[in-house]
């Protein structure tokens, strides 16, 4: 990939965008400061980059042993650069953002966005590890970030959330792993990680709609847990069909109120929650080449929704882009 030495540091271009040739066009241009300011004399920056790709997410391993100071320096006929999600193998960091500093310890991840400001700071000897979002995820995070911008860039509490530490898990065995994965496997883990991302902000309340966050439940008695999870089962075993909550309630003998109850101290409605399973299926659809053929609107319609019209506006309301959008972004890099 491009690197371009100048008084002030080293431009980084493409380390993400590798199929970008022209340096005008990668989004995901930085600069890098490395130990005190190069000036004309010094060496610059020296690291091994090592871009990967896990189906729609694009990644890139940095290994270093200088210290380095990281600035986004997009240029203006680049795509918006999206949100990343970074990972530090080894070594120390931190990431300033939106007056929110995250320090970083191996095994952690921060959230942050190329569209703004950030300052990375990795200490000698380290390795990092650094994705961006498949589009669904990305409109996720971009809605939930327009909303609460100083609550989830450098954000130091999600990794300590119980999604979070599931998430740095995976994050940390598809790094080290990245290059075990064939095309199929590993867009597969792609998927993986954007949906627990996604299930990781509703957690936390950052991507909450109307029925509240997901995750957020008071302690549940043994039996409405039990009760609750039969009904789980039950919603994505008939996602096709009638999800109404009279439907519901009677095929589980209980009443309609307390099946809104025991979603309440879940954190959602019931509602919400199966219109979210039927768009997680959908767009799971949607980015199958095997599906490929199919117009979006019959895939939707396997899943209960019918209404095309209706399906498109909440698809986008969801994901922050239109299925057809979903569509036409390259699936494999």
């Amino acid at each position: 990939m491009p690197l371009e030495l100048r008084d002030d540091g080293t431009l980084v271009f493409g380390y993400l965008d590798t199929a970008t040739e022209d340096r005008a066009g990668a989004f995901d241009t930085v600069l890098v400061r490395s130990g005190d300011d190069p000036g004309p004399d010094r060496g610059g920056y020296e690291a091994e980059l090592r871009p990967c790709s896990f189906g729609a997410l694009s990644g890139c391993h940095i290994s270093g042993d200088q210290d380095v100071r990281v600035m986004p320096r997009p240029s203006p006929a680049a795509p918006r650069p999206g949100h990343l999600l970074g990972f530090l193998l080894s070594g120390r960091g931190a990431l300033e953002q939106d007056g929110r500093r995250a320090d970083l310890a191996p095994g952690e991840f921060v959230l942050y966005t190329g569209a703004r400001p950030f300052r990375l700071e990795l200490d000698a000897a380290h390795r990092y590890f650094v994705l961006s979002l498949d589009p669904a995820t990305a409109g996720v995070v971009s809605a939930a970030d327009a909303s609460a911008p100083r609550g989830l860039t450098a954000n130091p509490d999600l990794p300590r959330s119980p999604s979070g530490r599931v998430l740095s898990a995976v994050i940390g065995e598809l790094a080290v792993r990245a290059r075990g994965f064939g095309p199929l496997a590993g867009r597969e883990m792609g998927e993986h990680v954007g949906a627990i991302l996604r299930t990781l902000l509703r957690e936390t309340g950052a991507a909450a709609g109307p029925g509240g966050p997901v995750g957020a439940a008071r302690d549940m008695p043994p039996g409405q847990a039990r009760t609750l999870e039969r009904i789980l089962a039950h919603i994505d075993a008939h996602l096709s069909g009638d999800l109404s909550p009279g439907a519901v309630a009677a095929a589980h003998h209980i009443s309609v109120r307390h099946l809104h109850a025991l979603f309440q101290d879940a954190g959602v409605t019931v509602g919400d929650h199966v219109r979210r399973r039927r768009l997680e299926r959908i767009r799971r659809d949607l980015v199958d080449p095997s599906l490929a053929h199919l117009p979006a609107y019959a895939l939707a319609a396997r899943w209960g929704l019918g209404d095309a019209s209706h399906f498109s506006k909440v698809f986008r309301t969801e994901f922050g882009l239109s299925p057809r959008a979903l569509r036409a972004r390259p699936r494999d890099c």
